[in-house]
């Protein structure tokens, strides 16, 4: 599936979704719609960074973009599947709100 994709951010607050992208984040986490990934870090073969990325389940509502800066993926969501992704994981009624530390 390809559409137009957009920074999760940016969809939250066009649709009126009162959640920061963090709490989405935990969210989509938790139910498996994202995923955290890790790789090693170019600047220090030692640490360890970490970023998400969309899992199979997360496909249907986005894509994992490449960053030009760097060997990870940016989710970016679909704009014409967000309304969808909103109503079965993001609505109030459809979650339990994580506790955002």
């Amino acid at each position: 599936m390809a559409g137009q994709v957009e920074a999760l951010t940016k969809l939250l607050k066009q649709h009126g979704v009162e959640l920061s992208a963090v709490a989405a984040n935990k969210i989509m986490l938790a139910v498996g719609v994202l995923e955290e990934k890790t790789r090693p870090s170019s600047a220090d073969p030692t640490k360890i960074k970490k970023f998400k990325a969309l899992t199979e389940l997360g496909l249907e509502f986005g894509d994992n973009v490449q960053n030009n800066m760097s060997p990870e993926t940016t989710p970016k969501y679909y704009v014409d599947q967000f309304p969808a992704l909103i109503a079965k994981y993001l609505k109030p009624t459809a979650r339990v709100i994580p506790n955002e530390e």
